[in-house]
């Protein structure tokens, strides 16, 4: 199917309730014998009920939403076998092994199948013994597998992960448009499409790829109350590194740290692993690797994931009490999925967002470099045409193309990738004759990128917006219903009208007002000079800069402070940063509207309140008497001791209120000591018994084993 210029419109078609299917009681009996499960969720019966009379249908529900029921009980109950399309080996064994340890007959066709094994698979299928097939999406190009089709055609097809079919989704994944050539061989043909995340032209377009007749759309569950919603904003990675380490705590269950690159995510998981068991995972890791890391975290043997966005389809884990990102998702549909991997066993958890300015420029780079523009494409084919077209002997360094002589490594991956789609380089890696070469859609690749930038703006403005998290969310992904507040599971509604000091609008007007005169000609450093009144050679540079209105207005303030007050009004709209290298400031649509007063912009001032800084005391200040103070010293001396034997600082031992906690309480078991925060069954392993014999001394008794 072609892709249009723009994302297509949803149909807004929901069935009426059906009545072909079993009495209700007899629904939910069917529910109860083959899954275990009481009652339905909000919003399976009715996916359940559709598919069952035989409607097409779109199912978008969250992570631990219950998706899966939607189609496995309709294949428990109806007859021959449904298929079910797959991304992941990975995802299908857990499906699978479920399914199987509750009686019902499933099975897998894939690659780490030996031949015996899948020919047992086929058999099974062909004599009508499985109720559910899962298959990889690469499955579908194969001949033979086509031809088991056609002579056994399945019952329904469904399409798990659905979103990765659309173009205009976070994770597109070109395999999956062989789904809707198959359907189409095998029609007239059910076809349930599911995934945890799509915005309503996405949705749009999984029904239009998969050729859906007038499909069942439900879209419910991304009201998650159990999942508290934070973000917070700080200046630098330095202050990131800081405030991750107070925040992370996985408790006695899991973390998952989601970082922006692979050499990030090394470097945390490194750093972090002093505190925690922590695996690393990002997509340049062998498979096996990434499959053993993966194995250990379900297993429990590490409780901190630190991953790129690489990790998280098809993990299984209810009991993950944290996701901390580290780093902007490309989107909200990204950043949601990856979140709602916390709290899937219905307990609370926090799922965590840290960002700074410089996250804003690294997405920013990604989505230039995954859209080249032509010049970068001819440039990238004449290199590679130089070398012979050898993709083994690629080097950006070395080319003597100037226009792809510094193009990063991420940028000529997407390059060659286009190529590679539209014929100019052969699978294998040759290079075609240059009279051979098809024209190349530029067009479309323009859309995409403008649609990125979209997606993206959209998570800038969740960050921004005083808006309930939870409301935000439901609203992006077309859930009708959201309520105006959470009533305290997120960082809007739990916070205290008083926290925030609003900043005047007529600051804010000031500040707009330098941007607008200097028409986008200087940077966001010195432009927070200038308001300060700096006499810095690069601000007294500029032509007459002190007869500038503005010059001098924010006197007073720390130029990090107006420079934070700008960062505010970018990810607020009211301004924009153009491309680097050299990003100068200038004002948006919504800006000017600011400044002319016909609009309002809401925006904390960033100088640190000083009732907040009078909150911020030592944790020993909570010591109730000298004894409590002297044992916290003899606490602290034993802590700088351990840092000093493995070499890390002292904080990574125990932080200085969990000495305080220990202090005051004096813990005399294990047990005890473990109910203490900071200390989980790690810092339990590494240094319980010692602090309870240290702690034995203070008091002079034995000590009492757990």
């Amino acid at each position: 199917m072609t892709l249009q210029p723009d994302p297509p419109t949803e149909p807004q078609t929901i069935m009426p309730a059906v009545a072909a299917i079993p009495p209700t009681d007899a629904l939910l009996d069917a529910l109860r014998l083959s899954f275990g499960h009481h009652d339905f969720r909000r919003g399976q019966r009715d996916v359940v009920e559709a598919v069952l009379e035989g409607h097409d249908a779109v199912v978008v529900m969250p992570t631990g939403g219950g998706k899966s029921v939607c189609y496995q009980l309709p294949a428990v109950l109806s007859g021959g076998c449904t298929l079910v399309v797959s991304p992941l080996i990975a995802l299908m064994k857990d499906q699978i092994d479920a399914l199987r340890a509750r009686g019902i007959h499933a099975a897998a066709l894939h690659s780490h199948l030996d031949s015996g094994e899948q020919h047992a698979v086929q058999r099974a299928y062909r004599e009508g013994v499985l109720r559910l097939l899962y298959v990889a999406p690469e499955r579908l190009v194969r001949s033979d597998f086509r031809s088991l089709l056609a002579q056994t055609p399945p019952s329904r097809i469904v399409v798990d992960e659905a979103h990765c079919i659309s173009e205009w989704g976070h994770d597109f994944r070109r395999d999956y448009l062989r789904i809707g050539e198959v359907a189409k061989n095998l029609a007239p043909m059910q076809v349930v499409a599911c995934t945890a995340t799509a915005t309503p032209e996405v949705r749009a377009d999984i029904a239009a790829r998969l050729e859906l007749r007038s499909p069942h759309v439900v879209v419910h569950g991304f009201a998650r109350p159990n999942l508290h919603f934070s973000v917070e904003r700080l200046r630098n990675e330095a202050e990131k590194l800081a405030r991750l380490d107070q925040v992370l705590d996985p408790g006695d269950g899991h973390a998952i740290v989601y970082a922006g690159t692979r050499a990030r995510a090394r470097d945390l998981a490194e750093r972090l692993s002093t505190r925690f068991p922590t695996m690393l995972y990002h997509g340049d890791m062998p498979p096996d690797a990434r499959t053993r890391a993966q194995e250990r975290f379900v297993a429990g043997d590490v409780c901190v994931a630190v991953t790129t966005s690489a990790f998280g389809m098809g993990v299984d884990v209810p009991t993950v009490r944290q996701v901390i990102h580290v780093a902007l998702p490309a989107s909200l549909e990204e950043y949601y999925q990856q979140a709602g991997r916390a709290g899937r066993d219905g307990e609370p958890a926090r799922c965590v967002l840290l960002h700074a300015p410089a996250d804003r420029r690294l997405q920013e780079f990604f989505i230039e470099a995954a859209h080249p523009t032509p010049t970068t494409l001819e440039g990238v084919r004449r290199s590679l045409r130089d070398m012979g077209g050898d993709p083994g002997a690629w080097s950006l360094v070395t080319t003597r193309h100037e226009s792809v002589r510094s193009l990063s490594d991420a940028a000529g991956d997407a390059a060659r990738e286009i190529l590679r789609e539209h014929g100019v380089v052969e699978n294998g890696g040759g290079l075609f004759e240059d009279r051979r070469l098809p024209a190349i859609d530029h067009a479309r690749i323009a859309t995409h990128r403008r649609h990125a930038y979209r997606r993206f703006e959209a998570m800038t403005q969740y960050l921004a917006r005083p808006v309930c998290r939870h409301r935000q969310i439901m609203e992006y992904f077309g859930e009708s219903g959201a309520p105006e507040s959470c009533g305290g599971s997120c960082d809007v509604c739990s916070r205290p009208a008083s926290v925030e000091r609003r900043l005047e609008s007529e600051m804010v007007r000031h500040a707009l007002g330098l941007v607008a005169h200097l028409n986008g000609r200087v940077g966001l450093g010195r432009l927070a000079g200038i308001l300060v009144g700096s006499k810095s050679r690069a601000v007294m540079a500029l032509h007459r800069v002190t007869e500038i209105p503005e010059y001098g207005m924010f006197q007073g303030w720390r130029e990090a402070d107006v420079q934070e007050l700008l960062h505010r009004l970018v990810e607020g709209g009211a301004l924009r940063q153009t491309s680097p290298p050299y990003p100068a400031v200038a004002l948006t649509v919504e800006g000017v509207a600011i400044l002319r007063g016909d609009r309002t912009i809401e925006v904390d001032d960033p100088r640190q309140p000083e009732r907040a800084r009078e909150r911020a005391q030592p944790a020993s200040a909570k010591l109730a008497s000298e004894e409590e103070s002297a044992r916290f010293e003899k606490l602290r001396a034993w802590r700088i001791a351990r840092a000093r034997e493995r070499v890390v600082p002292a904080y990574v031992v125990l932080p200085d209120r969990t000495l305080v906690d220990i202090a005051a309480r004096m813990p005399g078991t294990e047990s005890e000591l473990l109910a203490i925060g900071g200390v989980g069954p790690a810092k339990l392993a590494l240094y319980g018994q010692e602090l309870l014999r240290l702690l034995d001394e203070m008091r002079g008794e034995p000590a009492v084993q757990a």
